[in-house]
């Protein structure tokens, strides 16, 4: 098993830098690299790191000294995925993703493989019904990056809910995995101008943002799950 003074040693005989480590738990950063001069680098890191294999810690290594830096981040990214997916199945939870009109593990894999070039990790399921008459707002789905798990509203499982609302929502939620996963510096989980400019690939997006406004209304003070 390594140790951060392991990892820190490595990268240094590397990268030819003075390398400082600090751990971090931080939902919105796996891994971040500050310049603390010109010749040393400051590294904020998940704990899954300290025993990353030989491989990672060499692209970790090539993405502090700007060699290979695209596909360095993309293995690093790959192994992030992985290892946190892999920490997850000892998470016991019960996911349901089949509904009585809706299968969230098809429209999952659709959208993965179209839109995500299958690199999304993580698992789908309705969530459980709690009914609130007093609810003047619903959320229709949201991402737990610690469990790597997307839920769904189950209020959508319903055949007077359109299949693009439905499928835009799931959508919308892998995206927020996407973009989790998608750097080694800061991350965010909210709906920045980056997010908003990559939700502009799911091509019914106008479409569903009009129905959900327009039948907004059938959703308030009726079951909500998340």
């Amino acid at each position: 098993m390594n140790s951060i003074e392991t990892l820190k040693n490595i990268l240094e005989t590397k990268t030819g830098l003075t390398i400082t480590i600090k751990l971090t738990n931080n939902k919105k950063q796996i891994l971040k690299i500050k310049c603390s001069g010109k010749e040393s680098k400051t590294l904020e890191v998940n704990p899954i790191f300290i025993n990353a294999p030989n491989e990672v810690i060499e692209d970790i290594a090539n993405f502090i000294s700007g060699n290979n830096k695209k596909s360095s981040k993309s293995r690093i990214i790959k192994y992030v995925r992985t290892t946190l997916s892999e920490k997850n199945q000892d998470i016991k939870i019960k996911l349901n993703p089949f509904g009585n009109v809706y299968n969230l593990n098809d429209i999952f894999e659709k959208l993965n493989k179209q839109y995500f070039n299958g690199l999304i990790s993580s698992r789908i399921t309705f969530g459980r019904n709690r009914h609130n008459s007093r609810k003047r707002s619903i959320v229709f789905g949201n991402y737990d990056p610690q469990k790597n798990i997307i839920r769904i509203n189950r209020a959508l499982d319903n055949h007077n809910i359109p299949y693009f609302f439905v499928e835009y929502i799931v959508f919308h939620e892998m995206l927020h995995a996407c973009m989790y996963f998608s750097g080694v510096s800061a991350m965010s989980m909210g709906h920045s101008k980056r997010f908003k400019s990559k939700e502009k690939i799911y091509p019914l997006l106008k479409k569903a943002k009009k129905w959900e406004k327009d039948n907004l209304k059938i959703f308030i003070g009726k079951n909500e799950n998340i």
